[in-house]
């Protein structure tokens, strides 16, 4: 009698086809960001009348038809011991710029079925040890050397960025008997490059400065999609992290007045280091190990200036800062 039950049990098995995990987790590493952030501030809309969204959003604002110019350049990373991680230096390209490590664990819970749709990505990423300097929206005036731009370092011994169990929005097979995931909901973004350097790519630290307004134009083509949450910037819905800092400290060139709360400053009550926005494209193999993972990411906010006629909905954001990670597994 037990034989045969063993052997129906066998069968029905047999019949369900194989079996998955509920969930694999790997061990990943790579950058949170290329040395420095690409942004598009309100300021470029209203006052220099130029469109700096990452896919084309404010071709038409006001009634007004302003030119694609692209993504613009503002924070920029240091190591924490850097001399240059001051207010008092202003960063130029070619510098002792980094790219902050990061470096984590990524899950894939597949929900105990065999159709990958309905599977759950989670993960905590830590960012390592980091100087974040930033221009900040100020009047040069006050506090600080007359004539100095407006600026802040926020440095950090490290951030720890938790990613709750999220949805994905698209699967593909892929090459390696495992699954491309996107999480977004107007899909997985193209990546900005430079029009005479393909190299060149989003985040670049010789993207046009916003004071630049319609004049430079260095990116090739907007993207396929925008790389931003809130549907007044385009409404590409990816994931969020919550995160927390340790080692955090905050300085400026005025006086303090702007650290650690304000709109692009991550350590105060203004804004947060949690990434309001994460769009990722994460491939697996055949055993759901995690192979490969790049993620957009912003944080965003607004800017309350400029014409009426300019200003997107209340309770809406329509500025920026963001970047590009890149991780890979672990070689065990």
């Amino acid at each position: 009698m037990k034989l045969l039950v063993s052997a129906v049990a066998l069968f029905a098995a047999a019949l369900a086809g194989p079996s998955k995990a509920a969930d694999v987790t790997t061990e990943v590493t790579g950058t949170f960001n290329g040395p420095q952030e690409n942004a598009c501030i309100h300021v470029s809309t209203f006052f220099f009348l130029a469109d700096c969204s990452y896919g084309r959003i404010n071709e038409t604002v006001a009634g007004n038809k302003l030119p694609w110019t692209g993504p613009t350049v503002n924070p920029v990373y240091f190591g924490p011991h850097s001399p240059n991680a001051v207010p008092t230096y202003t960063p130029v390209p070619g510098d002792d710029r980094i790219a902050p490590s990061l470096g984590g664990t990524l899950t894939i819970d597949d929900r105990e079925t065999l159709e990958p749709a309905d599977d759950l990505i989670s993960g905590v990423l830590t960012v390592g040890p980091t100087a974040r300097s930033v221009v900040v929206n100020v009047n040069e005036l006050v506090g600080g050397p007359a004539g100095a731009p407006p600026r802040a370092v926020e440095s950090w011994a490290s951030i720890t960025h938790t990613l709750a169990p999220t949805a994905v929005n698209e699967t593909t097979a892929n090459n390696y008997g495992g699954v491309n995931y996107i999480i977004g909901s107007k899909g997985f973004p193209t990546r900005l490059c430079h029009k005479d350097n393909p190299d060149d790519c989003f985040p670049s630290a010789l993207a046009p400065k916003t004071t630049d307004g319609q004049s430079v134009k260095r990116w090739a083509s907007p993207s396929s999609a925008p790389i931003t949450r809130d549907t007044e910037m385009g409404g590409n819905v990816g994931a969020q992290t919550t995160a927390v800092f340790k080692g955090y400290t905050c300085v400026d060139n005025r006086d303090n007045i702007t650290c650690p709360d304000h709109n692009v400053i991550w350590g105060g009550s203004t804004e947060d280091p949690g990434l309001d926005n994460l769009l990722l494209k994460v491939s697996t193999d055949e055993q759901g190990r995690v192979i490969s993972t790049q993620g957009f990411w912003t944080n965003e906010y607004r800017i309350d200036a400029g014409p009426a006629n300019y200003q997107v909905a209340d309770d809406h954001n329509n500025s920026w800062q963001g970047g590009f990670m890149q991780l890979t597994s672990v070689v065990e």
